[in-house]
């Protein structure tokens, strides 16, 4: 299988596969992402000016909305003195940015604090926030943060690294990363110790010899890092998944899926380090970990749906009637534009794309 020219990191892989035997897709992916030299993420941000668009990155509305979001959470808490927003891959700080400048009478007591283990993306966040990084603080994981408000990842959980998992006439195996000559190659290999569960033993119900799924045992570590850092408040997660088994039924190759400059890809070994790999977000598995953290699970709902409950109808009929208007008097610029930040807005709720990315939110710390 083509893996693409050598690169420092595939010569890295390499030499950790020569020393190690094969390596499962997880240690493969988190190698390829998170390498702190060479990795996807060490000095890219996902977005404008990269391979793929995120909501939070098609105009200022997305960050809007979830400041929506965060004010009714602020106002379930009774309104505390500090609301803090702890956000994991928060981009360039969008959302930040927009929370800042449309908090309103939450603005007093709004805090963000990012996770960020990138040196280069935390300057990116910095500079992109001006005035408004002396209300935030930047942690390298979630630990010892124990706040009141919210836990927030949008698009981020798809980018844990995941177990791939083959069915074969002889049960579930796991698929690992080899190299045969200069390439990388995969071969499948007996699941690793602990990694067939009961949801692992219900998925292979569901598929046929040479189907593949993942499953990514991060969520849980990190659901549980979560709650430590809320002592009161929300977690919300917002990401492209599905629910078991529907998401075991996607495709007899799993959901995983590479993003690079040329094209989105299924050729998972392909350019290591130069492209994105995502894979959908086990919804089910998530609010099994999250339960098991001490949440209560409010939500799970389509992002086009959320996005009308926090008033989306309302801006799609203004910015119509201001297009109309200013076409009306003749300021065809002025139309063009508000005609943009609509089709923008729009975007956030097409079924087909960024709408059907799934909301999920649990709240902790609250009396029964």
């Amino acid at each position: 299988m083509p893996s693409g020219p050598s690169t420092p990191l595939l010569q890295k892989i390499q030499g950790r596969i020569r020393a190690e035997g094969p390596l499962t897709f997880d240690r493969f992916m988190q190698l390829a992402l998170y390498d702190p030299a060479h990795g996807y993420y060490c000095s890219r941000v996902p977005g404008k000016g990269s391979h793929y668009q995120t909501s939070a990155t098609a105009g200022p509305w997305f960050g809007r909305f979830v400041t929506v979001e965060l004010q009714r959470m602020w106002d379930a808490l009774g309104r505390p003195s500090l609301f803090t927003v702890v956000e994991a891959g928060a981009g360039l700080a969008e959302l930040a940015k927009q929370a800042f400048a449309y908090a309103g009478e939450m603005g007093g007591a709004l805090r963000w604090c990012f996770i960020e283990r990138f040196e280069t993306v935390k300057q990116m966040q910095q500079e992109a926030l001006g005035p408004a990084a002396r209300y935030a603080e930047w942690a390298t994981c979630l630990e010892g943060l124990p706040v009141e408000g919210c836990v927030l990842a949008n698009e981020v959980l798809d980018n844990f690294p995941v177990h791939l998992l083959e069915q074969t006439f002889d049960g579930v195996r796991e698929v690992c990363v080899d190299i045969a000559g200069d390439r990388l190659r995969t071969v499948l290999r007996p699941p690793g110790p602990g990694l067939v569960d009961q949801s692992v033993l219900e998925a292979a119900e569901y598929l046929e010899p040479g189907d593949r799924f993942e499953v990514c045992p991060d969520i849980v570590d990190w659901c549980r890092g979560a709650a430590r850092a809320i002592d009161r408040g929300y977690l919300l997660v917002i990401d492209y998944g599905d629910e078991q088994p529907d998401i075991w039924r996607r495709g007899p190759q799993g959901t995983i899926t590479t993003y690079g400059p040329r094209r989105l890809s299924c050729d998972l070994l392909e350019d290591a380090g130069a492209k994105d790999i995502t894979a959908d977000v086990d919804f089910s598995a998530l609010w099994s970990a999250a339960q098991g953290a001490g949440f209560d699970m409010e939500l799970l709902a389509l992002q086009r749906f959320w996005l009308v409950s926090l008033g989306l109808p309302v801006v799609v009929e203004n910015l119509t009637d201001r297009v109309k208007q200013s076409a009306a008097l003749g300021r065809h610029e002025e139309a063009a534009d508000l005609d943009e930040e609509l089709r923008q807005v729009l975007a956030l709720a097409d079924p087909d794309g960024l709408g059907g990315c799934l909301v999920f939110r649990a709240s902790k710390g609250f009396e029964a």
